[in-house]
């Protein structure tokens, strides 16, 4: 088991403490005992001055050694001029004479050239370890210099006296400074648990958890550092979370439907577009099988397709829901993360196909609308051409017919243009203060000559001036095609517009008494060439193009139409507008 930070930091700081102190007791040991030995030296050479002084210029030197040496409780020696020892306390007379010569003693040369001299060394003569101390003598005598020497250790005991009080007070030291050192420790450590428990917080994912900065030491620097990082990811991770939730936002809202299918053809991902579809109502789990969330043979044989194939590929497929809907498939595979996992797009077909049969049914109608009055105009024409100029009862009346033609196609060109000037992109409307009131008179009182002559009245419900800001010539269109209608598709009865407003909008209305329009057609009446009754319209000489002017002309001023009816009773046609456009 690992011993924690806390043990190991009081281990290592209680070695290097007693590390230490060994050293200091090591070094005050080398200082307390050179300090013994100069203390004995000093008291040699203080016990040696005097009796140097009061040496008797003749005498038994042997016996002097020894008196002195008694007196001052040191060895005495004696020596002359030449180093040859006159006498010594702790040597016999007899033994004198075979004393060595001292004159190469360190001490010895000090004191002759009238000095003291000190020196430690082992004696020869008594084979002890023994310090000197020798000083010269007054002149006029036959010793020379007297020198003291005593045993190494009475220094050597005073050091180790002084060794044992060192190691006591180094002791004394470890004991009281262990508990300061302990607590140093713990609240060291304490701050490196605190730091842990931050980082494990943070790694939980807590957004608030913050380290101590305080102190600004290095473990205070190392919170404002866990803290920095702490800032840094959280930024880190809610530029993730925002790119995460765009990134979902935008599958989720997208009309193309996507998938991501691993390896063993289960769903790892799928937005709501791709379940509708397959027409189910919500996306498949993550881990869902994708041949048991729809059955859609094509589909696994693409996704199969492009995984052998190691390439994107692409169909055109038509799925069975609740109805028939043609999609563009499109599978890619993905060698991200080492799977093969494929993605696949759906592009829903409908709205296309939708487009190609309007356009398709629009070159039809325009073809067809077309059709009849230049087969018109050329069989007249021919008839007249063959002879017909000749008779004179009814030239007149093929004239006629094909000045008519000529006007239905003039009618239908211009309406034509219109309606393509009205759907160019950018297409812009020329607005103005007007009275929609005024305006609707007008157009009224133009008609209700049509009107009486198809024996129809023709009423604006009367009420005050009604203000908009809008496009004077469109609207006067929008008006004109409503009246047209009204008055061309009633056969008894009459004609009723009413205006009003209401929540800042303007809007009109445009009842008849014709015949109505059934309930499955209504949807269809804005449509370019539709006709509700065909042949009664063709009759009546109309483009079929002028409610598709009216809903594109309203449009452009960000207005709504609409349409109710009833069978057999008549129509009410509604338009409605902002009074002032929404960038005023």
């Amino acid at each position: 088991m690992t011993p924690s930070i806390r043990l190991r930091l009081f281990l290592v700081q209680a070695l290097v403490l007693l590390a230490a102190l060994a050293v200091v007791t090591l070094l005050a040991f080398r200082q307390q005992r050179a300090w013994a030995l100069r203390e004995s030296e000093e008291t040699l050479q203080h016990a040696a001055l005097p009796a140097a002084a009061r040496l008797p210029a003749v005498a038994d030197w042997d016996s002097l050694a020894d008196r002195l040496g008694d007196e001052l409780a040191f060895r005495v020696t004696l020596m002359d001029r030449a180093g040859r020892v006159l006498g010594d306390s702790q040597v016999e007379r007899d033994r004198i004479a075979e004393v060595e010569n001292h004159a190469h003693r360190p001490e010895m040369a000090a004191a002759l050239a009238g000095r003291v001299g000190q020196a430690v060394r082992r004696s020869a003569t008594l084979g002890l370890d023994l310090v000197y101390v020798a000083v010269p003598a007054p002149a006029g005598r036959e010793v020379a210099v007297l020198r003291l020497a005593e045993p190494l250790t009475v220094a050597a005991a005073m050091a180790a006296a002084l060794l044992r009080l060192s190691l006591w007070v180094a002791l004394a030291a470890l004991l009281l400074t262990l508990p300061l050192l302990l607590w140093a420790v713990g609240r060291h450590s304490g701050r490196i648990a605190e730091l842990e428990s931050v980082a494990h917080r943070l790694a939980a994912g807590d957004p608030a958890a913050r380290a101590r900065e305080i102190p600004a030491d290095e473990l205070g620097r190392l919170g404002h550092a866990v803290n920095h990082m702490a800032e840094q990811g959280r930024a880190r991770l809610d530029a993730l979370e925002r790119e995460r939730d765009e990134r979902e936002a935008i599958l989720a809202h997208m009309s193309d439907g996507v998938a991501l299918v691993d390896d063993h053809a289960r769903v790892a991902r799928m937005n709501r577009g791709f379940a509708e579809l397959l027409g189910m109502p919500m996306p498949a789990a993550p881990g869902t099988a994708l041949r048991e969330f729809a059955r859609v043979p094509e589909l696994d044989e693409l996704i199969a397709r492009a995984r052998r194939e190691d390439r994107p590929v692409e169909a055109d497929l038509r799925l069975w829901a609740a109805a028939q809907r043609p999609v563009h498939a499109t599978a890619t595979p993905l060698p991200a993360g080492g799977g093969r996992s494929v993605l696949v797009v759906l592009h829903d077909l409908s709205e296309s196909e939708r487009l190609d049969r309007v356009r398709q049914d629009f070159v039809a109608n325009v073809s067809h609308e077309l059709r009849t009055p230049l087969t018109s105009l050329r069989g007249y024409a021919e008839t007249l051409l063959d002879g017909g100029l000749e008779d004179a009862e009814r030239r007149e009346g093929f004239v006629r017919v094909i000045r008519d033609q000529a006007v239905r196609l003039e009618a239908l060109a211009e309406d034509l243009l219109v309606l393509a000037t009205l759907e160019r992109p950018g297409a812009t409307l020329h607005r103005e203060p007007l009275n929609l009131r005024e305006l609707v008179e007008r157009q009224a009182a133009g008609f209700r000559a049509r009107a009486r002559q198809a024996g129809l009245t023709l009423e604006v419900a009367p009420g005050p001036a009604l203000a908009v800001t809008a496009d004077r010539v469109r609207l006067e269109q929008v008006v004109a095609n409503l009246l047209d209608n009204a008055v061309k598709y009633t056969e008894r009865g009459g004609v009723t517009v009413r205006l009003g407003e209401a929540e800042g909008s303007a809007w009109c209305e445009v009842s008849d008494t014709g015949s109505g329009i059934p309930a499955e057609e209504r949807s269809r009446v804005f449509e370019r060439f539709y006709r509700v009754d065909k042949a009664r319209s063709r009759e009546k000489g109309g483009t079929g193009l002028g409610l598709s002017i009216v809903k594109h002309i309203i449009g452009l001023h960000d207005g709504e139409v609409s349409v109710q009816s009833r069978v057999g009773e008549g129509s009410t046609f509604r338009f409605e507008i902002p009074r002032a456009p929404a960038d005023a």
